[in-house]
């Protein structure tokens, strides 16, 4: 059973130009609103309702059936916003808060799809109106913590983002962006706290684990955060902050390098020599067989400050430590790319292998 028509009236002289293309930005009179009345009868085709845009000279009239009963415009924008159609999404909260100011659902969702599209004036304005609409909407004061923080107004975000764990201590998105934003502002102790709870209620999110890596390396707890980095590669073996995680293993892995090694490392030099040695005379497509398979396997992380030769390679046989590997793919990338940086420094080493080599 469908419901009654929903009307929503909006002043043609609001419609936003920038909507149309290019070439129709310009038109006027009947043009112009057939224009109109296409762009928006293209925002709702095939949803699932029925939509009738009419256009006079000075309104935009859209009437509204939905062909599920209870369906609303706000849950029709939001499963738009989800289907990645930001246009239509945004377009169909806009006509659902037109149509009900008062909407929380609307001022929300709207507010918060602006604020990820980077229009953070409008998007403050929603979320301010929601939360002084409805104060103890958390996941409000969530969203307007985090606008806050794109707009550098880390004091007012702070203050959001405490209101929000208040009012839902167990909401994990709370504790992640609050940890994340006070690790930004140099309170390391109490990001660490409210990250610690956010892995616990989010334990497959990266994004709450790789906060707390990060926050645990710049405080200088580097087993904990390599703990904390390898369960962002474990959930995230492929995708950006699965690199980053890689990364942060590599920085934690060369500061412990050198820590333990002091200034110049006797087993790492004699690893370098070694590898020139080995790739003396060798086609330069060996060279980068091997180096390849090596940064292929260090994807996936590789223990530099262990002694223990537990490493296999396809193209070379033995056993390996993680340092002998590393110390090798260094000198391979020097033959075949000196410029690369492999996020691990060698280079004293390296270049106390030359002279022995060249001598």
């Amino acid at each position: 059973m469908s419901e009654a028509p929903q009307e929503v009236q909006i002043a043609l002289a609001e419609f936003d130009r920038d909507q149309l293309p290019p070439s129709q930005r310009d038109l006027s009179g009947e043009a112009y609103r057939e224009a109109v009345r296409d762009h928006l009868a293209g925002q709702f085709a095939g949803e699932g309702g029925a939509a009738q845009i009419v256009v006079t000279e000075d309104r935009i009239i859209l009437r509204w059936t939905d062909a599920t009963e209870g369906q609303s415009m706000e849950s029709l924008g939001v499963d738009q916003l989800k289907a990645g159609n930001w246009e239509k999404g945004v377009a169909t909260l806009r006509i659902a808060l037109e149509r009900d100011p008062s909407s929380h659902e609307a001022l929300f969702n709207l507010g918060m799809a602006l604020s990820e599209r980077g229009e953070m004036e409008e998007a403050l304005d929603m979320l301010e109106t929601l939360l002084a609409r409805y104060p103890g909407h958390a996941p409000g004061w969530v969203a307007l913590g985090v606008a806050q923080a794109r707009v550098k107004r880390e004091d007012a975000a702070t203050a959001s983002l405490l209101k929000a764990v208040e009012l839902a201590p167990e909401d994990g998105h709370a504790r992640k962006n609050l940890g994340a934003l006070l690790a930004r502002t140099g309170q390391l102790a109490a990001a660490i706290k409210h990250l610690r709870h956010a892995v616990v209620i989010l334990p497959v999110d990266p994004q709450a684990w790789l906060n707390l890596a990060m926050a645990l390396e710049e405080a200088g707890d580097s087993s904990e955060a390599d703990k904390a980095y390898r369960q962002v590669m474990k959930i995230d073996p492929t995708g950006e902050m699965g690199k980053l995680a890689e990364e942060g293993r590599t920085r934690i892995a060369a500061a412990s390098f050198r820590k333990r090694g002091g200034g110049y490392r006797a087993d790492a030099m004699a690893y370098c020599l070694g590898a020139l040695q080995r790739f003396q005379g060798m086609p330069r497509a060996e060279v980068q067989k091997i180096a390849f398979e090596i940064a292929l396997l260090g994807s996936r992380g590789l223990d530099v400050n262990s002694p223990a030769e537990h490493y296999t390679l396809q193209s070379i046989p033995g056993t390996f430590s993680g340092l002998h590997l590393l110390c090798i793919q260094y000198v391979g990338f020097q033959i075949l790319n000196p410029s690369l940086d492999l996020g691990f420094d060698l280079s004293a080493e390296y270049q106390a292998a030359m002279q022995l080599h060249q001598g």
